[in-house]
């Protein structure tokens, strides 16, 4: 019995040295006057693409203020205020510390997030982007909006288990083009799976939680939405690039309805990207299974 005791106790430190991550030290709410405005202007059109406002807002609040709740197969989470108020939002992030929560799914006081936030996705950001959606929500209107509890019941909410999560289904890695593949398609690429994580609704989940990218875009759901299979429908239902150019930027192609339920948001967020941004976007889908052009993938992205 004592040996049975000491390797559990054993077992519990190893983990807990293994899932421990380091606070990174609190610093003085930057001066929005210190970003360059193209950099804020760069992180706004970079926020829209990512639709954070629909997760980081309350319908009738302050913008990115938090308290949206994400209802999961184990209980409910409450989206984090992301505005620069130190209290109880960001504004005491260093860059560093906001670098690791989007890239490795860690808060400032080393405590791990729960993968509801797609940091999975957000791990292929390039550098001068995360730097960029840094400058955007530092110069944000501070709000003051503690953090509501999730429904996560114990010992699922344990934020330390979630590195073991990590350890299973985590696989960080920046986004890396095709070279065989154009300008724009890779475009589209980066856009789609590093910063508007669209698979993150259109790819089905396994027992955990995590997304099965060997089914990536064969669909899924959200908010109670069914989120299709993409490349779009073939046939009768097929979707051209234009179709898709009209449908992301809020409006109705002749053949096809406008977008409905989480996916009105995901569209208004994107029609306020450059035209050849979302151009972009529908040349990756039209052409990334089975489209003009396709050559089979591993998305670009390292593993």
């Amino acid at each position: 019995m004592i040996f049975v005791i000491g390797i559990a106790a054993l077992g519990t430190v190893g983990f807990g040295v293994f899932a421990w991550r380091p606070s990174i030290a609190r610093i003085p709410r930057p001066d929005a006057t210190r970003f360059a405005p193209a950099l804020v202007a760069k992180g706004a059109v970079l926020a829209s693409a990512g639709n954070c406002a629909r997760c980081h807002t309350v319908r009738g609040r302050q913008p990115y203020a938090g308290g949206y709740a994400m209802k999961t197969a184990v209980g409910t989470v409450y989206a984090t205020n992301i505005t620069p108020d130190p209290k109880t939002g960001i504004g005491n992030w260093s860059e560093q510390a906001f670098d690791r929560a989007m890239r490795q799914g860690v808060r400032r006081d080393g405590a791990h997030l729960f993968p509801v936030f797609p940091y999975g996705h957000f791990s292929k950001l390039a550098d001068g982007d995360v730097a960029a959606l840094y400058a955007y929500f530092m110069t944000r209107t501070p709000v003051f909006a503690r953090e509501e509890s999730s429904t996560i019941p114990f010992p699922l909410n344990v934020r330390a288990l979630q590195a073991g999560w990590k350890g299973v289904s985590f696989r960080p890695g920046r986004f890396v083009p095709d070279p065989e593949r154009s300008a724009e398609w890779n475009r589209g690429a980066y856009l789609s799976e590093a910063v508007a994580h669209c698979g993150g609704c259109h790819t089905p989940r396994d027992i955990l939680g995590a997304e099965k990218t060997a089914l990536a875009y064969t669909g899924g759901r959200s908010d109670g939405w069914t989120a299709p299979a993409l490349p779009p429908a073939r046939g009768a239902a097929a979707w051209s690039h234009e179709d898709l150019v009209t449908y992301l930027s809020g409006g109705t192609s002749p053949r096809h309805r406008a977008p409905a339920g989480p996916m009105a948001a995901v569209a208004r967020s994107l029609a306020k990207l450059p035209p050849a941004d979302v151009a972009a976007i529908a040349t990756y889908f039209t052409n990334r299974d089975g489209g003009v052009g396709h050559k089979p993938t591993s998305h670009a992205v390292t593993r």
